[in-house]
């Protein structure tokens, strides 16, 4: 099973201190979703280049494998349901499963056996929503490093953006968007070892 959506976020990174006081002050939930995050790409960084990132998303007992392309606003985004199998051939064996994702680098003549795990990243999410929009709040570990972000999904970069720029001012936090993805950082910290 595969799908397909568009993404538009703004994200701010926080320092510990905030992270834990906007978790109490705006109402998110104490118990987080837990999910890890392996993101594949060639030693050359041929996704990179093209401003992609690729993803295995392990959450309870689901994977899911995930693209990510750019588009003029947002991201689009294909997702492809993997078996714990497929998911541990892929991750430990460089194995790559048939599908869309498959069968869209294949267009793009992106040879998908040069791809392999590069970092893995662990997500501690929370969501809220907030006016007509969601709220995530999420610590993230990967390497020796630990960072939090506040994340907000919305119909519009703008509006995302205005969100997040309402939150920071409502809490006295530096208002600053975060450019450098998850994925950037944690292949960043993983190649720098």
């Amino acid at each position: 099973m595969s799908s397909n959506n568009i993404e538009i976020e703004a994200k701010v990174l926080l320092s510990k201190e905030n992270y834990d006081r906007l978790v109490k002050e705006l109402r998110f939930p104490t118990v987080s979703l837990v999910q890890t995050n392996y993101y594949l790409d060639s030693r050359a960084q041929v996704l990179k280049k093209y401003g992609m990132i690729l993803r295995i998303r392990e959450s309870g007992q689901k994977f899911v494998f995930t693209l990510k392309a750019p588009l003029s606003e947002g991201l689009l985004e294909k997702n492809q349901a993997l078996t714990r199998e497929q998911a541990e051939d892929l991750i430990d064996r460089n194995i790559f499963p048939k599908g869309d994702i498959r069968n869209f680098l294949d267009i793009l003549q992106i040879n998908a056996e040069e791809l392999l795990v590069l970092a893995t990243l662990t997500t501690f999410r929370k969501e809220t929503e907030y006016k007509d929009s969601v709220l995530d709040i999420s610590q993230n570990s990967y390497g020796d490093h630990l960072d939090y972000e506040l994340e907000c999904d919305s119909d519009s970069a703008i509006h995302s953006q205005e969100i997040l720029k309402e939150v920071c001012e409502k809490y006295g936090i530096e208002y600053s968007l975060n450019t450098l993805s998850k994925e950037d950082r944690a292949i960043t910290a993983a190649l720098n070892k």
